[in-house]
């Protein structure tokens, strides 16, 4: 069984998109050499170093890492990643038009209702049900309490003081 693994490439349409941000790395055009702008671009895209400087011809890893600490290298990489973390921006429009094709293309209706409720949650139209709720602040009430008598205490209590009065239950005398 082969393995076909393909070489990596760098277009020229990738060098000149990266040669027109030149201007704003205050670098000229021919500063870096087609093969350090291959290495730039092949470890923007998520390769190590070292295997970035193999598929841009490199044969020594020292020479590569070498490379990557020379000044201008380094500015282009600071204003390159920026740019790359500009172009990833992943806003709520984005998000929208992945929930819109994803339930143009749902297959029963409970795939098309998750995807309602993942818009409506996206978009702010749930509000959480709001349980009320009730505060009781105690800050100095519980000595005001302390010092009422027991009349007002059942009072608030909401229970009449008479069940304290013993009552005589049955017979002449009530007993």
């Amino acid at each position: 069984m082969e393995v076909l693994i393909e070489k990596p490439v760098v277009t020229e349409e990738e060098r000149a998109e990266m040669q027109s941000h030149y201007p704003y790395m205050d670098m000229q055009l021919n500063e870096l050499s087609t093969q350090e702008e291959r290495l730039l671009l092949f470890y923007l895209r998520g390769m190590s170093k070292a295997a970035a400087g193999r598929a841009a011809g490199y044969t020594n890893a020292e020479h590569v890492y070498k490379i990557f600490k020379k000044d201008k290298i380094q500015t282009a990489l600071a204003y390159l990643r920026n740019e790359l973390r500009e172009d990833v921006k992943f806003d709520r429009t984005q998000a929208t038009t992945m929930y819109l094709e994803a339930h143009r293309k749902s297959i029963n209706a409970t795939e098309e209702k998750n995807i309602t409720d993942s818009l409506c949650k996206l978009h702010g139209l749930f509000v959480p049900d709001k349980a009320t709720q009730i505060n009781i602040n105690m800050a100095g009430a519980v000595e005001q309490l302390e010092r009422l008598p027991d009349a007002e205490l059942l009072k608030i209590a909401g229970v009449d003081n008479q069940y304290l009065i013993p009552k005589r239950k049955g017979g002449k005398n009530g007993a």
